[in-house]
């Protein structure tokens, strides 16, 4: 973080932008850190030559915190450990407490503190490029800070597009676009661009691309900027599958690592799927823009680019759909939608470009209004005016969300426990006032349980009631209050001492900006706690748990404070319910000692119910039938005597009698049939152990989302035609009736979530006195899903020799209907049983550990079984016994399907080999040749089938179709470097100087390796080729390397002395700084002396071509143009680690420089005696 710091504080203080010498306003200027755009609400601006920027726009972007004294006209910012003050209109400054001058004192422009960018540079050890033609600041924090990830590893790429560009019906159609790597240059090696069916995107990850063939994916290498790719007619998926028409594809896009970096996997595109005939050309270019206040479909203005040719087309569609809903937004959706979800755009005239504005009543594509605060994409549907051709779509816009204008965030400073009140009290909260008010009405505090405050955003905020927040108005200076006794969380509980909060502030908009309100970020949490006084009880517990209609029916239990050094004893108080909202602190210490229960003291936690006589506080005996809520009140002592603290209230409470009356258990729910009614819900639950008491049972089907809401109150008030009644007497299992309604009345049908629940009625003395299930069902929704379909082929394969399951593996098509299917299991069945074996077997194998259970994927599947893995007869699966596979689809109510048994496969051991893992290449040293390659791999599991290692190297261009035939056919040793096995994992340096083709290993080709296992055998067909490794290049001896010279040397001679520029070379990666070098006109400068004066610091050393001024010669002699004429060269000086051979520029002459004439001056009476410089001396020579 304090790098973070840093990187801020050189944007405010270090870059020397000596641009403009007088104060205006300027085009404007851009500030990049780490890549990202640092956007203010006002722009910098030049004032006196200095760049100025606001300086509490960059900090609070950096979650820094910044105190303004209004009387002393300062501001203090503090991040980490790093402490800024700086004054209005003074020049001081002080960083922790260190003084500090700056060229141009801070100062307020349009309410904002503005600062110079100047000063300190180096010094902070941070990269700050000013690019004069665009007005762009970019500053590189020394740890990459400001992007999503580190200087060793990728981080993924900044987003993925997937497009339907043609009409082709193969790959041709697709164009996959992507930005960049935030830290490309120094992490990434190369992209690989994965095609992912849509319906196996959700466990696409990054394990699963090292699964996928190298032939399956495309490869693209860095070019320092955001990509597109436009795929092939042969491109395939990642299941090897070429693409084609009429198919849902997502792309992922990989960011592999240099060396052993790890990689990084995007997110998923957009899902596209391909036409399958011809269609009209989509429009281009799509760009929405917010243009007005209006709130509503007039603020938004869309633009986009017609194709060359639509003569084809009708019109254009504008839709605006959210942009959460984009993923399953597509042609058949915007084909479908209704008039009043799109804007039609006629084509006109010859203009290649289109705009349309939508009308108050304009609706995104869900049907609801347009407004403020959410986000949209925007799309443009081309409408054909054939029968021939279809409709396109066309890609998106970026997407963009509605705004009044912008508002501040509001900056939390301080939240903190102050006394002990154990209320709201307590709680004092600090925050940074907005520095324009102009736009807001006041502010919100909203108090946030610290286990949601991850969930709690903007949305959520906007829709708290005004009871659960505390509002201030806005004022003149910061804010530090306390909330009041009443203060509730936004869930609506009472703020209270021992639970965690976080604390947001909300900036309220009013006027034209009425509904754009901004959170802050959360707090730090902060827990309420007696740290004054008296410790609180938590976790007040109450359960109904007799029938004597007193207090021995209410059990009570809590858990006491951590510290009870300052209690004496605790006050259980039972209030009723209808009370328990207006019962405090107060209040409770106000009751009378006959009525509360004393009996509870310190030491442990309490669990018992309460005696006999127990009363309400108001004097009234506990009694069934009375709502009661239990609070618990510690008494001081000691210097805490007559100090008492009041705990949270319990969950309510209604005595009755029916513990005695049983409750059912056990329910559970199955879609059996496709009715779509009662009749396809069976329902199954236990009875209750002592039915002595109760008369029938009564079915009760709730909605899932109102069952959490359901109890024993709202069970007794259910009308008799919306439960089903069944007789006592044993376990129940039984499908409802054909007009089974759900408890609200409603007739039970499919696509709606229930839960059951189970209610005993009491007979008897126990009439009235009923008891609900211990819990309900799990959830269920009624399908059409009866009609369960086989899987049309299965197929089985020997891939081991493990002598177990891992040696079989099962290939076989989903069903062409999966919509009934919960998931497929593979059943192995000895050959001999195989005959008889038929779906009633196949249900009756129910041990789980006999068959292998495998989730649907809206594919076909291939799998290999586990060690573990088991035949239908319960025995491991081995060699030599013949085997049958059989595929059940278990369908989501209670019927199933069985597949056609596969042919008969015995599993036997085999001779071939394993590939090995863990493949990586490496450079060590710098030699410029192939013995500079470090190989790395895993050896095999088992070696006792491998006869040698082979390990290969190929050109990248040639890996994709390199494949173990053509590895089996390298076989001269020299193209090859040989591994014998040596039981331990495998590290050396190549050791033949030629690729698996025979070409020499350069500097120049990209290689990747692979390793070949040879099989003892001696059967090329046993032998397995690896995964390729990640790309390796050799880099050229710097010994051999030299520099290109600089060019178009500029030099100048006037009164401040000679200025020097100069091009750099195009080429100068190997270049680490220039130095310029002056030699008395006539004298000749060669390598060797220039290497020399440069070493001697008699050279000027520059780190690029920027105009400079030379001030001495190769001798360290001053410059003096006025007397002396000079030749000027430039020497590119090398890194010495890539390249070691500087270059020498030509020379350029700097002519003598002559002073205007004088008027004349008549000279004093007596001059000083004339001086005769000292002759030049002579250029020394070189060492040889």
């Amino acid at each position: 973080m304090r790098k973070i710091w840093t990187s801020f504080l050189a944007v405010i203080l270090v870059v020397p932008l000596l641009l403009q010498t007088t104060a205006h306003a300027n085009s404007a200027i851009n500030v990049y850190i780490d890549g990202s755009p640092l956007k203010t609400d006002q722009a910098p601006i030049m004032v006196q030559g200095r760049v100025m920027l606001p300086l509490r726009a960059i900090f609070e972007a950096l979650n820094a915190t910044v105190k303004w004294d209004q009387k002393a006209q300062m501001v203090t910012a503090i991040k980490g450990d790093t402490t800024i003050v700086l004054k209005i209109k003074s020049k001081a400054a002080t960083i922790n407490n260190q003084a500090v001058t700056l060229d141009v004192p801070a100062q307020s422009i349009k309410g904002r503190t503005m600062v110079p960018v100047r000063f300190v540079s180096e010094a902070l050890g941070q990269e700050v490029g000013w690019n004069s033609k665009t007005k762009r600041v970019t500053i590189t924090s020394s740890d990459n800070s400001g992007g999503n990830g580190n200087v060793d590893n990728p981080s993924a790429v900044s987003y993925v597009t997937l497009r339907d560009n043609g009409s082709n019906g193969d790959g041709r159609d697709l164009e996959v676009s992507f930005g960049k790597s935030f830290n490309e240059a120094s992490a990434v090696d190369h992209y690989r661009v994965y095609i992912v069916k849509a319906g196996n995107a959700s466990w696409f990850n990054l394990s699963a691309t090292g699964k996928v063939s190298t032939g399956n994916y495309s490869t693209l290498l860095p070019t320092g900027s955001d990509q597109s790719l436009r795929l092939l007619s042969s491109t395939r998926d990642v299941d090897g599958a070429v693409i084609k028409a009429n198919q849902s594809y997502v792309a992922f896009v990989l960011a592999v690592g240099k060396g052993n970096a790890t990689n990084a996997l995007s997110a998923a595109s957009g899902t596209v799927t391909l036409d399958s005939g011809a269609s009209v050309a989509a429009a281009t270019n799509v760009k929405a823009s917010d243009v007005s206040d209006y709130g509503d479909g007039r603020d938004i203005s869309v633009s986009f680019t017609r194709p060359q040719n639509d003569s084809n087309i009708n019109n254009y569609r504008v839709l605006i759909v959210k942009t959460k809903d984009v993923s399953s937004f597509n042609l058949s959706t915007a084909n479908n939608a209704s008039s009043q979800s799109y804007i039609i755009v006629n084509k006109s005239g010859s203009n290649t470009s289109l705009k349309g504005t939508l009308n108050s009543n304009s609706r995104d594509t869900s049907g609801e209004i347009i407004k403020n605060g959410v986000a949209y994409t925007a799309y443009v549907l081309s409408v054909s005016n054939s029968s021939t051709e279809s409709n396109k779509l066309s890609s998106g816009s970026s997407s963009f969300t509605l705004n009044a204008s912008a508002i501040s965030i509001p900056t939390i400073t301080q939240v903190r426990d102050q006394s002990d009140n154990g209320d709201g009290r307590d709680l004092r909260i600090s925050f940074t006032k907005l520095s324009d008010e102009s736009k807001i009405s006041g502010y919100r505090v909203f108090v946030v349980k610290a286990s949601d405050y991850a969930n709690f955003n903007l949305s959520k905020a906007n829709l708290v009631s005004s009871s659960n927040y505390t509002a201030f108005n806005k004022k003149n200076y910061n804010f530090d209050e306390s909330l009041s006794s009443s203060a509730r969380d936004v869930d609506g509980v009472t703020i209270r001492t021992g639970v965690s909060y976080r604390v947001f502030v909300m900036a309220v908009g009013s006027g034209s900006y009425t509904g754009n309100n901004t959170l802050s970020s959360p707090s730090s949490a902060v827990t309420l706690s007696n740290n004054y006084s008296v410790g609180m009880v938590t976790n007040i517990n109450v359960s109904d748990v007799y029938d004597n209609n007193d207090g021995r029916d209410l059990y009570v239990s809590y858990t006491r404070p951590s510290d009870e050094s300052n209690i004496s004893s605790y006050r259980i108080l039972v209030v009723k319910t209808s009370n328990a909202g207006s019962f405090n602190l107060s209040k409770a210490t106000a009751v009378s000692g006959y009525n509360y229960y004393t009996q509870a003291s310190v030491g442990s936690n309490f669990n018992q119910a309460l005696a006999s006589g127990a009363k309400d506080v108001d004097g009234y005996k506990i009694q069934n039938g009375v709502s009661y809520t239990v609070f618990v009140l510690s008494v001081g002592k000691g210097s805490y005597n007559g100090t008492y603290t009041l705990s949270a209230k319990s969950s309510p409470i209604t005595l009755s009698n029916n513990y005695t009356v049983g409750k059912a258990t056990n329910i559970t729910v199955n879609d059996i049939s496709d009715h779509n009614d009662g009749r396809d819900l069976e329902v199954a639950f236990t009875r209750a152990s002592d039915e002595s008491n109760i008369s029938n049972y009564r079915i009760m089907v709730v909605k899932a989302s109102n069952a959490g809401s359901f109890d024993l109150a709202k069970a007794n008030l259910v009308n008799s035609y919306n439960y089903t009644e069944v007789n006592k007497g044993s376990n129940y299992k039984q499908s409802l009736s054909y007009g089974a309604r759900d408890v609200d009345g409603n007739a039970i049908q499919n696509g709606v979530n229930y839960r059951v629940f189970v209610l005993s009625v009491g007979t008897g003395s126990y009439a009235g006195n009923n008891a609900l299930s211990l819990g309900s069902s799990s959830t269920i929704t009624l399908s059409y899903n009866y009609n369960v379909l086989p899987v049309p082929y299965v197929a089985a394969s020997d891939i081991g020799d493990n002598n177990d399951g891992r040696d079989l593996e099962v290939f076989f098509n989903k069903a062409s209907d999966e919509s009934s299917i919960n998931h497929y299991r593979i059943l192995v069945v000895k050959s001999a049983n195989a005959g008889s074996f038929n779906l009633t077997k196949a249900n009756a194998v129910n041990n789980s550990s006999n068959y292998t259970q495998v989730a649907k994927r809206g594919d076909n599947i291939k799998t290999a079984l586990s060690s573990g893995a088991r035949d239908v007869d319960g025995a491991t699966i081995r060699n030599d016994v013949p085997y049958r596979v059989f595929v059940l689809s278990v369908g989501s109510g209670n019927n199933n399907a069985l597949s056609q048994g596969s042919s008969e496969i015995t599993l036997s051991m085999s001779n071939a080999t394993e590939e090995v893992s863990g493949l990586s290449a490496t450079l060590e040293g710098n030699t410029g040749s192939f013995s500079d390659i470090k190989v790395s791999f895993n050896k095999v599991a088992n070696e006792n089938k491998i006869s040698e290692y082979r390990i290969l190297i190929v050109p990248s261009s040639s890996i994709g179709n390199f494949r173990v035939q053509d590895a089996n056919n390298v076989t001269v040793a020299d193209n090859y470097t040989r591994v014998a096995p040596r039981g331990s994992n495998v590290s050396q340096s190549l050791q033949n100087s030629r690729d698996a083709y025979g070409n020499a290993i350069n500097t120049d080709t990209t290689y990747q390796v692979l390793v070949l296992s040879v099989a003892k055998s001696g059967n090329p067909a046993d032998n397995t080729l690896s995964r390729a490794s990640n790309q390796v290049r050799v880099n050229p001896n710097p010994d051999t390397v030299s520099i290109p010279a600089v060019s178009d040397v500029k030099v100048t001679s006037d009164a401040s002395g000679i200025t020097v520029s100069f091009t750099e070379p195009a080429a100068k990666q190997n270049i680490a700084e220039y130095a310029v070098i002056a030699v008395p006109k006539g004298t000749a400068l060669d390598l060797a002396t220039a290497r020399s004066a440069y070493s001697d610091g008699k050279a000027l050393k520059v780190r690029d071509g920027a105009a400079q001024i030379v001030t001495q010669d190769v001798y360290g002699m001053p410059i003096n143009n006025t007397k002396s004429e000079y030749d000027i060269y430039v020497l590119s000086v090398p890194n010495m680690i890539n390249a070691k051979t500087p270059a020498l520029s030509p020379s350029y002459s700097a002519g003598l420089y002559v002073p205007p004439v004088q008027p004349e001056v008549t000279p004093p009476a007596s001059l000083p005696p004339v001086v005769t410089p000292p002759e030049q001396p002579s250029v020394p020579v070189a060492p040889q």
